[in-house]
């Protein structure tokens, strides 16, 4: 576990996180109950899938009664860009030991984005990456709990909920823009996905995205260092 200067440390940085994640959370563990797979079942995919879009997709495959290797290859399909995300972190959470099962487990998008620019400022650099991806996957799991145990016998109406996880990565950007005097990096992310946008529409355009963005990085890390 964390030490409690970790987490007072990491709390901060993980609110923009907070209300999102909860809010669609919610949502997951609402449309669970509609589909008739109970309480447990919401709380179980959101401790061990962890996985936001993944776990919404999940759903409404099951409802479909799709075949599981049509489940698998969709899945693997959509979280392709997590390598991505492992590949950079890859370093950091070698120096975890053992925690970096829990940490490959937990990284989602939003968790990446704090962890690789986010650094402690008194407590542990391994203790602080483990206490951002402990809050967030708490924020998840009592969002899926609360929606699970209210969902039951009302309908959801979820047309424009997806901007909430829209609006958390708007927050952090302006944040951590605000935060560092070298843009570069930010500015690179923003017109490689611009350009993969107009290329490949706005369905396929993030992995391309994250694969321009890789190679740029790597192509200019000493002068942006």
């Amino acid at each position: 576990m964390p030490s409690s200067l970790a987490f007072k440390e990491a709390f901060p940085h993980t609110i923009p996180l907070l209300v999102g994640f909860i809010l669609v959370g919610a949502t997951f563990g609402v449309l669970v109950q509609q589909a008739g797979y109970g309480f447990w079942v919401a709380v179980f995919m959101s401790v061990f899938i962890y996985a936001g879009a993944v776990q919404f997709l999940v759903v409404g495959l099951l409802s479909a009664h799709a075949d599981m290797l049509n489940i698998f290859l969709l899945v693997a399909l959509l979280n392709a860009r997590q390598i991505c995300y492992a590949i950079a972190m890859l370093e950091p959470f070698n120096k975890t030991r053992g925690r970096i099962y829990y940490l490959a487990h937990t990284l989602t998008d939003e968790s990446f984005s704090l962890l690789a620019l986010v650094k402690p400022k008194q407590s542990d650099p391994q203790d602080f990456m483990l206490a951002i991806s402990m809050l967030n996957q708490i924020y998840w799991v009592v969002g899926t709990a609360l929606g699970a145990l209210l969902g039951e016998g009302f309908t959801l109406n979820v047309e424009g909920i997806s901007f909430i996880v829209t609006g958390t990565f708007l927050v952090i950007f302006m944040e951590q823009w605000k935060a560092t005097q070298r843009h570069a990096p930010a500015l690179i992310g923003l017109l490689s996905a611009l350009g993969c946008f107009l290329l490949f529409g706005k369905v396929h355009f993030l992995l391309p995205t994250l694969l321009v963005m890789v190679c740029i990085l790597i192509f200019f890390k000493r002068r942006l260092e």
